[in-house]
């Protein structure tokens, strides 16, 4: 399977996001043959879409922006699985991870067309088939009322075609002396990349591995203030 990490962390390598997502991929490369491009994003010339519609009219299919974008752009529909890779900045995505999904605005048609009920724009490149796998984590110690808005996104944009791995108390992987507690969680999420490149989707038995917070929230809420202070 041709699969693109789309890591959208400002942090890059030392993103504990990405350290899930690596987690992931060993179980997709274990139960798989797999090829992997990752994309860092903070690392891109990505400018940001100018609402000026040229990709529609001037050049049909074509942003009339050139930067980085244009190569991300070609790899992005010759991809088979998108891992999209990033922490929960403000209840969505981060800037720059914005600014690329803006960008891939010329894969639509201009006309208006009716999607179950609510308005869209034909594709131009069909990709049904094509997945997406979102791994996120946030500071929070829960991700209700946190993430419903960026999960909402994603469900418009890729409907059953996606699944997701939210991760709350996020920091905690970046701490060496939980390692014992947090190894656990990594296997667990290696489990889930196994589980989906043999069934695409996760198991109610790993799904509930994966939902289940480190701390509970007391203890996390009180270890995280005392950080700040």
């Amino acid at each position: 399977m041709k699969i693109m990490v789309i890591n959208g962390s400002p942090r890059i390598e030392k993103s504990n996001t990405i350290k899930l997502t690596n987690a992931f991929i060993d179980g997709l490369n274990e139960a798989g043959n797999n090829t992997v491009e990752k994309i860092d994003v903070y690392k891109k010339n990505i400018k940001p879409c100018q609402g000026c519609f040229g990709c529609w009219k001037k050049t049909p299919g074509k942003c009339v922006i050139s930067d980085d974008m244009e190569e991300i752009y070609i790899k992005y529909f010759e991809t088979e699985l998108i891992i999209w890779s990033f922490p929960l900045y403000y209840y969505g995505m981060p800037s720059q991870v914005k600014a690329l999904v803006d960008r891939l605005f010329p894969n639509n048609y201009p006309e208006i067309i009716n999607v179950d009920g609510r308005a869209g724009h034909p594709l131009r490149h069909d990709k049904e088939k094509q997945k997406h796998v979102l791994i996120s984590t946030c500071g929070f110690f829960t991700i209700n009322n946190n993430y419903e808005a960026l999960v909402k996104q994603y469900e418009i944009m890729f409907g059953d075609r996606f699944v997701k791995i939210l991760t709350p108390e996020g920091e905690l992987f970046n701490i060496p002396q939980l390692s014992d507690l947090t190894g656990k969680y990594f296997l667990n999420v290696k489990e889930a990349g196994r589980e989906y490149i043999k069934q695409g989707y996760f198991s109610e038995n790993i799904e509930h591995k994966l939902n289940e917070p480190l701390f509970q929230a007391e203890q996390f809420i009180e270890m995280a203030n005392a950080h700040w202070k």
